[in-house]
């Protein structure tokens, strides 16, 4: 069994005077990777090097690593066999390393990176990883509690929710009740639509 994070965490730990910042992030679609990066990077743009690694699947069929400026197999690597190593998917993470005037050599680089990510894993509340497909709804202001409802009960999540003439908002529900999905839309056809 495959798990993720329930929501991001960052922790820090410090070895032989460098700071090692790790910052976990749940992926509900890879396309997050990019915008989390950046604002990540942006966060910690005064940091050394934001070495980061990511896997995302119910089988873990995408992954990927960087070691950003570190010695070639000695920060993304290790980060990524961290998650691997612990069960993890749809996860990214991203290790800030703040230099602090010690060479830590390759080993002591592939222990910090490591135990950095360990270290945020521990923190975290791990839940199971299940395939989540998302679609843009609008719907009146009299069906939206009922609507809610009805997608809560499946173990739909209701997300971005914007108040104006007509309520649009985004829903994200496990893959296996899409059957149930197109049932309440089918029964609430003149109530709510799919925003394109």
């Amino acid at each position: 069994m495959l798990y993720t994070i329930e929501k991001k965490i960052e922790t820090e730990i410090k070895i032989k005077r460098s700071r090692f910042v790790a910052g976990l992030y749940p992926l509900s679609a890879k396309e997050e990777v990019k915008e989390i990066l950046n604002a990540h990077n942006c966060l910690f743009a005064d940091a050394t090097h934001n070495c980061y690694a990511y896997l995302y699947g119910l089988h873990r069929e995408i992954s990927y690593y960087s070691d950003a400026g570190e010695p070639s197999g000695t920060a993304g690597k290790p980060i990524l066999n961290t998650l691997l190593r612990n069960d993890l998917t749809n996860v990214l993470a991203i290790v800030s390393r703040y230099f602090g005037g010690v060479k830590l050599g390759v080993k002591g680089l592939i222990a910090a990176y490591s135990d950095a990510v360990e270290q945020a894993i521990l923190q975290s509340y791990l839940i199971e990883a299940k395939q989540l497909i998302s679609y843009s709804l609008i719907c009146d202001y009299t069906s939206f509690e009922n609507l809610k409802h009805s997608f809560q009960a499946i173990g739909g999540e209701i997300e971005q929710v914007t108040w104006s003439e007509e309520i649009s908002f985004k829903l994200s529900l496990p893959v296996e009740q899409e059957t149930e999905f197109r049932k309440i839309m089918a029964g609430n056809k003149h109530k709510i639509r799919l925003n394109y």
